[in-house]
């Protein structure tokens, strides 16, 4: 089991403090304080990697912002993509360009 603490952001939700548990039975735990949020199963969660502290993740086909205190291990431990084809501000893309 992991657990990743944050802050999370939705159409239908804006939590300032959540904690989100990768459980061992691949399943995804929210909780905000003692209260659980929702469970849904990895089959049902993807992850992207959208800048150096965000990731958007679609759970079961709604789309959250979750800022992780340890984005690297969040990064890891959900096995978030990184879409290198995009060009923004902060595109890894446009980064290594710039070095060429």
């Amino acid at each position: 089991m992991a657990i990743y603490e944050g802050r999370m952001q939705g159409a239908s939700l804006d939590l300032s403090h959540v904690t989100l548990r990768l459980d061992d039975d691949k399943r995804l735990r929210i909780f905000a304080g003692p209260v659980a949020v929702g469970s849904w199963p990895m089959s049902r969660v993807t992850a992207e990697r959208t800048s150096i502290y965000r990731f958007s993740l679609d759970i079961d086909g709604e789309i959250f912002e979750f800022f992780p205190e340890d984005p690297l291990g969040f990064s890891e431990a959900i096995g978030a993509v990184i879409d290198l084809t995009r060009t923004s501000r902060f595109s890894l893309k446009e980064a290594i360009e710039r070095t060429r």
